[in-house]
């Protein structure tokens, strides 16, 4: 019974020792065993390169009260489908939080399409009576961003998700000038390993060129963890 008391005791002392002993390294006889580095990647920033399509629209009412004695009848609404493409940086702050500078090119054509008083003058020429015009170009718009980040997830996780609220500057044609407020989620896949791939779903609102704007953007990226 004695001995197998001591064997109980025994056990439970290795036990006891075993995380404390697995902190360290071996090392050649009669040399101090070393301390053993955390397992952790050690890659808390991200470079990505975002690609994606952008789906933006905006639409105003005009009343012009020389037509129809007061009654409103001019509408417009704009659309804008870009390919994205451009670089992006998460710089970590500690802990969840990073910052996120990136730059964005918007490729695409504009669509505006409105509908016209009596006589109203049309790309194609006066429309007797009213109708409706539309007139289409392509545009390159240029968008500096500028976000904060929330990272939920240790790096050493494959999946990590985040949540993102920030701001972008839109630089169009001849140098028109806008911005927007921006809010968004997505997530790193194989973010344990230095290469991996992100998804992102952005929503955008603003103003552009003296008019309201909205927008969605819908990105994927290979991310580079340094």
């Amino acid at each position: 019974m004695r001995n197998i008391s001591k064997a109980l005791v025994a056990s439970l002392a290795l036990a006891a020792a075993a995380p404390a002993a697995a902190q360290y390294t071996f090392t050649e006889p009669g040399q101090a065993p070393q301390p053993m580095l955390q397992m952790s990647s050690g890659w808390n920033n991200v470079a990505r390169v975002n690609v994606g399509v952008g789906f933006y629209n905006s639409g105003w009412a005009t009343c012009y009260y020389g037509w129809y004695y007061g009654t409103c009848t001019a509408g417009s609404y704009t659309g804008y489908i870009p390919f994205l493409v451009g670089p992006q940086v998460d710089l970590n702050l500690g802990g969840m939080n990073n910052i996120s500078v990136g730059f964005t090119v918007g490729l695409g054509s504009v669509t505006q399409t409105w509908t016209s008083g009596s006589g109203q003058i049309c790309p194609g020429g006066t429309v007797p009576g009213g109708g409706v015009c539309s007139a289409s170009a392509n545009v390159t718009l240029w968008e500096p961003t500028l976000d904060y980040v929330a990272k939920f997830g240790p790096p050493s996780q494959d999946t990590v998700g985040r949540f993102r609220i920030g701001g972008g500057m839109y630089i169009g044609p001849n140098s028109t000038l806008g911005g927007a407020f921006r809010i968004g989620g997505g997530a790193s896949f194989l973010s344990a390993s230095r290469l991996g791939v992100g998804l992102d779903l952005v929503l955008e609102g603003g103003g552009y060129n003296g008019q309201w704007v909205g927008g969605l953007q819908l990105i994927a990226s290979p991310e580079f963890k340094f």
